[in-house]
């Protein structure tokens, strides 16, 4: 029982150096609301509304994609798309993430 604790630690200490996604479009934030409708679209309609974008795929079949947005006062803004399996969306995540120094 001590090892697959150990074994957990380390797996937990190699994946906190990992990078962070980063969002590789940037879309208007009333456009993201208009596609993106969790429960009915799927990422067909998605792609063909907003483009490809930063993806990660997972072995459940699940995938997590993310657009940025121009947010308000030089702010921008990320919006994450979680597709289940069935290649429908889950669920949203949006916010601000960072300011753009001018």
């Amino acid at each position: 029982m001590k090892w697959l604790l150990i074994a957990m630690l380390a797996l937990l200490a190699a994946c906190s150096g990992t990078r962070a996604l980063q969002a590789s479009k940037n879309v208007p934030y009333a456009t993201l609301e208009q596609v993106v409708r969790p429960g009915s679209s799927t990422r067909e309609q998605v792609r063909a509304a907003l483009g490809d974008s930063t993806a990660i795929r997972f072995d459940s079949g699940k995938e997590v994609w993310m657009y940025s947005y121009p947010a308000a006062a030089g702010a921008q803004g990320e919006y994450v798309i979680l597709f289940g399996g069935d290649g429908v969306v889950k669920k949203v995540r949006s916010g601000e993430v960072y300011r753009v120094k001018q």
